[in-house]
């Protein structure tokens, strides 16, 4: 009968945890490159009844006899299948079409003190020209003229205008324009017009050099990335800089996605899957509540004996 009990309550939290994963995927249904949650079960640990044994003379083996105690979450993962488009029109509202993340970074001063991964590409323009996302995060690629790009060695140029990236160039803030700037240099003093192709080239005021490029890290291992809330998440460091293969020009050989200016990737959310999800964990729950009311019952009829 105890053991039915926690059986029973173990239930009732697992099945618990399922719906608050459940609750939050569909809160989340319309939150721009959100990636939903799934919850695993699993048994937790049996009680052996009876040992198995092996007969030495001709009988049949005896198996084991065990009692399971209960269930608990093996896992709490995050799908990160592709959200469906929405186009808005906004060249500053890019989407990435494929794998990878744009990667953010928090300045002090000229330093970078932290990085953070994003699939949401609502980007603005500061009043100093650089480029950062709702929270005042700076997008990272190479935000300076073509030349300085292949004299930094921080960009190669492989063949055809494909660009490859040095595997210890961090990325920097992307500059636009530069208010100071007398306009008559590489970096204009205002923004009139911005054009952001799919391999991550920005062009600005209509001129034909490149003003930056927008890179991606197509981080391989995205399971373990921990969510921070405000679309972002933790990047792994190895040493002060993230670790990745995949950081790279959109579009290139390393598997990076494309760039879609003009739109938005939506939520990951089916909501077909989430109320069907929704229904079998609120039968799971009410079972597992009936056997609590039920092993009480028992419980209860067999104090009674002695009367």
């Amino acid at each position: 009968m105890i053991r039915s009990l926690s059986s029973g309550v173990s239930g009732l939290r697992s099945h618990q945890v399922r719906m608050d994963v459940i609750a939050n995927n569909i809160a989340n249904v319309n939150t721009t490159a959100f990636k939903s949650g799934r919850v695993n079960f699993q048994e937790v640990l049996s009680q052996n009844i009876r040992g198995d044994s092996v007969s030495l003379v001709g009988v049949d083996s005896v198996n084991p006899a065990q009692i399971g105690l209960g269930v608990a979450v093996q896992s709490i993962d995050t799908l990160f299948s592709q959200g469906a488009p929405a186009t808005t029109n906004r060249v500053l509202d890019i989407m990435v079409d494929g794998n990878g993340f744009f990667r953010l970074a928090k300045y002090s001063g000229d330093q970078i003190i932290e990085y953070y991964y994003t699939r949401d590409g609502a980007f603005y323009v500061t009043n100093d020209g650089y480029l950062v996302n709702a929270a005042g995060l700076y997008v990272l690629g190479v935000g300076a003229d073509e030349t300085s790009w292949l004299d930094g060695n921080a960009i190669t140029e492989v063949i055809n205008g494909e660009y490859e990236v040095a595997a210890d160039f961090p990325g920097e803030r992307i500059r636009l324009f530069d208010p100071e700037a007398d306009g008559t240099g590489d970096m204009p003093n205002n923004l009139t017009t911005l054009r952001i192709d799919s391999n991550g080239l920005v062009f600005v005021n209509g001129r034909t050099d490149r003003a930056a490029l927008i890179l991606l890290d197509n981080y391989t291992n995205v399971e373990n990335l921990v969510r921070l809330g405000g679309n972002l998440y933790e990047v792994p460091l190895d040493g002060d800089i993230p670790h990745s293969d995949g950081w790279g020009v959109p579009g290139s050989a390393g598997g990076q996605g494309k760039l879609i200016s003009g739109a938005l990737e939506m939520s990951n959310v089916d909501l077909s899957t989430e109320f069907a999800n929704m229904i079998t964990t609120q039968r799971g729950f009410q079972a597992n509540a009936r056997v609590i009311t039920v092993s009480d019952e028992m419980l209860s009829e067999l104090i009674n004996l002695k009367r």
